[in-house]
Parts: C-alpha cells; sequence; structure tokens
C-alpha cells in the first residue's frame, strides 16, 4: 500500500477545500436561483435604461435561464423585445414575444404587444388574430380592443372598428384612447360632427393628447374649416409637439387650390367698363379685323397639376352674367352692335411652377368696320382644374373679372 507523504496529503487537503467552496457556490434551491435572477433582471434594466441594448439583451436571457416561468422571466421577456425594438431588430422581437407566449400561454399583455408590432408593420391580419387571442384570454383588455379597434378601422372595417371602440370607452370612460377611436371611425365614415364630439371627449381627459389636436385638426380640415385647424397647429406648436408640422402638410395638401392674385402683363386693362373702344386696349387693333394677343398671370395658392393648368378647356373665358359677382356684362343692359365676342378658350396656357403662377394667353380681334368695342371690366375668366395633390379648385375662389376681381 503506498505512502502519502506529510505534503502530499497537505496539498489534497487544499485541493478538497477548494472544490468544496466551488460547489457551495453552486444554488442548491430555487430560492437561490431566484435571489440571482433578480440581480440580472436588476442589471438588464440598469443597461436597459442606459440604452445599452445588447447588454440588456444578455442580463435578460440570464434571467430567463435562471428562473424559466417566473414573474422575472416574463418581465425579461417583455423588455428584452423592448430593446430589440429599439435597436431596431424588429424580427428578433416578434421571436421573442412568440417565445414568451409559449412560456405563459395565458398572459393576454404578450398576445397584445405582439398584435401591436404586427400593426406598426403593416401585417394587419397577424395583428388581428393576436388581439383576439388576448381578447379571448382577457375579454376586458382595454388595449386589445383598441388595437383590434385600429386594425379593423386601416383594414375599411369601419362598423366593426366602431363596436371595438364602444366597448373600450364602456371598459375604460376615463380614458381618451376609446372616444379617440371613435373620433377617427367618425371621420373616416364623414360624419365629421360626431368626430368631433368624440374627439373633444378625449383631449378634455387628456390635455397633453397630441394625437388628438392632430385628428380633430384632420377632421376640420376635411370639413374644410381651416381657420380651426390652423389653430389647431397652434395649439400642437405651444405644446412643442412636432405633429405641428403633420398637420400644416396636411391642411397645405387639403386644402382647396384658389386663385389669390391676377395682372395683365401686356396690357389688357380689366378696369375699363361697357363701350370700352378695341383699339384703346392695344394701337394694332385700330386696323380692322387685326387681332392681338394679351396675357393675363393668375397665382395660385398651392402648386398646380401641369397638365390640368396647360388644358385649354380647363378655363372659360365669357361674358359675366347676373349671377356672377360684380354684375352681368355692360351692366345688365343690351350689348352693342359693335361689342367684340371674345373667344371661350385661350390660345395657351405657361404654368411656372416655381411661383405657381399661370399666363394665360387669349385673342381680341377687331371688327370689319374698325369701331369694335369691349367691357373688359365684366369679361369673366373661370379655371375648373386641380392641383398638383389632386384636389379641385375652391368655388369662391375660381373665377376673375376686373370688376369683382377673384370670386
Amino acid at each position: 500500500m503506498a505512502v502519502i507523504s506529510a505534503v502530499q496529503y497537505n496539498h489534497f487537503m487544499i485541493s478538497t477545500a477548494q472544490i468544496d467552496g466551488l460547489y457551495s457556490a453552486i444554488p442548491t434551491s430555487q430560492a437561490q436561483y431566484d435571489s440571482l435572477s433578480n440581480s440580472a433582471l436588476s442589471r438588464g434594466i440598469d443597461r436597459y435604461t442606459s440604452a445599452d441594448y445588447d447588454g440588456a439583451v444578455t442580463e435578460f436571457r440570464r434571467v430567463i435561464g435562471l428562473s424559466s416561468f417566473s414573474d422575472n422571466a416574463a418581465k425579461a421577456y417583455d423588455y428584452m423585445a423592448q430593446a430589440y425594438l429599439l435597436e431596431g431588430n424588429t424580427e428578433a422581437a416578434i421571436k421573442t414575444y412568440q417565445e414568451s407566449i409559449k412560456s405563459y400561454p395565458a398572459r393576454a399583455a404578450f398576445y397584445t404587444s405582439l398584435g401591436d408590432i404586427y400593426y406598426k408593420q403593416g401585417q394587419l391580419s397577424e395583428a388581428e388574430a393576436e388581439y383576439k387571442a388576448a381578447i379571448n384570454i382577457d375579454s376586458e383588455s382595454t388595449d386589445s380592443r383598441y388595437g383590434l379597434g385600429q386594425v379593423y378601422l386601416n383594414s375599411e372595417r369601419v362598423d366593426e372598428a366602431e363596436a371595438q371602440f364602444k366597448k373600450v370607452v364602456r371598459l375604460s370612460p376615463e380614458s381618451s384612447i376609446g372616444y379617440y377611436g371613435l373620433g377617427q371611425t367618425y371621420r373616416k365614415m364623414g360624419n365629421y360632427s360626431d368626430a368631433l364630439t368624440q374627439l373633444d371627449k378625449a383631449v378634455s381627459l387628456d390635455r397633453n393628447f397630441a394625437d388628438g389636436y392632430l385628428e380633430q385638426g384632420y377632421t376640420y380640415a376635411d370639413m374644410g374649416d381651416l381657420d380651426n385647424a390652423s389653430s389647431l397647429v397652434n395649439t400642437l406648436s405651444d405644446n412643442g409637439s412636432s405633429l405641428a408640422v403633420t398637420l400644416s402638410k396636411y391642411i397645405y395638401t387639403n386644402a382647396a387650390p384658389q386663385i389669390s392674385l391676377v395682372y395683365s402683363t401686356n396690357g389688357f386693362n380689366a378696369s375699363l367698363g361697357p363701350d370700352t373702344p378695341v383699339a384703346s386696349l392695344d394701337s394694332s387693333l385700330t386696323e380692322i379685323q387685326t387681332s392681338k394677343a394679351f396675357t393675363i398671370r393668375f397665382g395660385f395658392t398651392k402648386d398646380m397639376d401641369p397638365v390640368s393648368i396647360r388644358n385649354p378647356f380647363n378655363w372659360g373665358i365669357s361674358r359675366a352674367t347676373g349671377t356672377n359677382a360684380g354684375g352681368a356684362y355692360n351692366w345688365g343692359m343690351p350689348a352693342s352692335a359693335t361689342d367684340v365676342i371674345v373667344p371661350p378658350l385661350p390660345t395657351s396656357v405657361v404654368y411656372h411652377p416655381e411661383s405657381f403662377s399661370a399666363d394665360v394667353t387669349f385673342q381680341i380681334t377687331q371688327n370689319s368696320e374698325g369701331d369694335g368695342t369691349i367691357d373688359p371690366s365684366h369679361i369673366m375668366f373661370r379655371f375648373c382644374g386641380i392641383d398638383t395633390y389632386g384636389k379641385a379648385m375652391n368655388s369662391k375662389a375660381d373665377e376673375y373679372s376686373g370688376i369683382s376681381e377673384i370670386v
């Protein structure tokens, strides 16, 4: 039998002590695992709030490994998915919530959060399925019903959207989101009065509800009430919301274009009244049956569609009638036999997109006796085209005559 020396024995004993220490550091109870997972969760949240998302994900993974199926692990899944979203890794966030649902199939919030991601990605059918799964677990989940309502709204299923938002209001009457969803729905239906009623409730419950003010602005703009829409731009701006710019652009895009200024570039004096000699407009018209091309520049409040502007059939030139502001041609008296007729269509139209203006050229021709007359102040010009966004002209500012100016 081999004999162990004292030195060997002492070395053996030290090694055994080290091994015992190592094993004593390994958790032997769930309480120890939970304690370690608490520490990892705390470290993960600290890194999450410090925007160290990679480090946070590492800690959250550690939490899940230490105490799978615990409340700590559920929190870790949620934080981890949100960290992926903040990194822009949507696919990893989706997979994380899918993992969490496998571990916690009865936790409605995970289905809702996954539905939110699908909704933002435009995957409406997938979002709908997740929201419905959440509602099957928790029928009083307002977040799930609100999300489902938004899916219906964006799928043009407005009646179903209305039903969901009404349930949100019933379940949480002190929350603004149900009223907001109803406001969106009624605006989409074209029921602007009811939309504003619901949106007023939404912002009264939350005075800092920027999306609510934005939706109010959209509604007023759709109604053509640009004054109230613009006042909401100021409200958003005063609240420091970037949505003020969004609303301003919407108002501009959806506002009906108007004629904003008119002037002749080559001598057509629209202030002259009845029985004005044609020859007084230009010396070239003293000769019989001579023609002169006159050009009037029209300015618009918006960028206009160039094809629409250049189409002569979208312009009309006529004698003002009693229905036009400023009275009728020749003040309603029978026109003189010497009065000349201006052709009803321009000979050419040139658009200047940099200044939102168009040069409209038309001809006036002297009669065969050389004594032609005209009432320039009651020659009516009208444009019935569209702007670059496809919006038709504002009927209150689509005509011009020298006497009535822009109407």
